[in-house]
């Protein structure tokens, strides 16, 4: 498998991340960076600073320069912070003071916080943005929980909402137009079809789903032979 690839500020040879990057199959290309730590891909780019430095940062204006400076170059651009978060009680002159300046910061230039304890935590958080760097939003949200001890009729819709495809707002369509669940999953492509927001392709997925033969035994039997080979 080819090693996933950052790119990291040449002052961040002695900070033991680059080392623990190696260990997760990350390979490390070091540079003199005029923003971030780390530039992980076109978009995304993260600015390390322990919690010492953070503080330090905030009270000579640093910080806010460092923001503007990496927002402006990156569209995902993180602070992540190393250390006790504890310290910061001992190290800020005004506890007030220093979490507005950091509201501020993450607000005004958008920039995504993460906190690690230490570099192998630190190089764990930046193996995975690599790793999910493309990740996208849910096409739509998971269906809720099964309404334990709710009503028939929470319960009803929680049932038809679960079909692949339906959603809440179908499945109250659904219900309000055929009456219960039974009639929902008796009716034809051409019946579905005829619902508000549902249309041909999407009935016929649906009545694909509902009525074609469960087949996990002869799946299970399949495998199972390619494991003894």
């Amino acid at each position: 498998m080819i090693p996933a690839r950052v790119v990291a500020d040449e002052r961040e040879r002695a900070s033991g991340v680059p080392e623990e990057l190696s260990k997760l199959n990350v390979r490390v290309y070091f540079s003199r960076l005029p923003v971030a730590d780390y530039v992980l891909n076109p978009e995304i780019a993260v600015e390390r600073k322990s919690v010492r430095d953070l503080v330090a940062s905030v009270y000579d204006s640093r910080l806010f320069y460092q923001a503007a400076k990496i927002s402006a170059s990156y569209a995902k651009p993180f602070l992540l912070v190393e250390g006790d978060s504890k310290e910061v009680e001992r190290l800020a002159k005004n506890l007030k003071s220093f979490y507005g300046a950091i509201a501020n910061v993450t607000l005004a230039y958008g920039l995504r916080l993460l906190y690690t304890a230490n570099p192998k935590e630190t190089a764990l958080a930046i193996a995975e943005l690599l790793g999910h760097a493309r990740a996208k939003p849910l096409a739509r949200m998971p269906s809720e929980l099964p309404p334990k001890g709710k009503s028939v009729p929470q319960q009803q819709l929680y049932f038809v909402s679960s079909i692949p495809g339906v959603g809440r707002k179908l499945a109250e369509k659904l219900l309000s137009k055929y009456g219960t669940p039974r009639r929902v999953v008796s009716l034809t492509a051409g019946e579905l079809a005829l619902t508000p927001g549902i249309g041909w392709k999407r009935a016929e997925k649906i009545k694909e789903m509902l009525d074609t033969r469960f087949t996990r035994y002869k799946e299970i039997g399949a495998q199972a032979r390619l494991e003894e080979q």
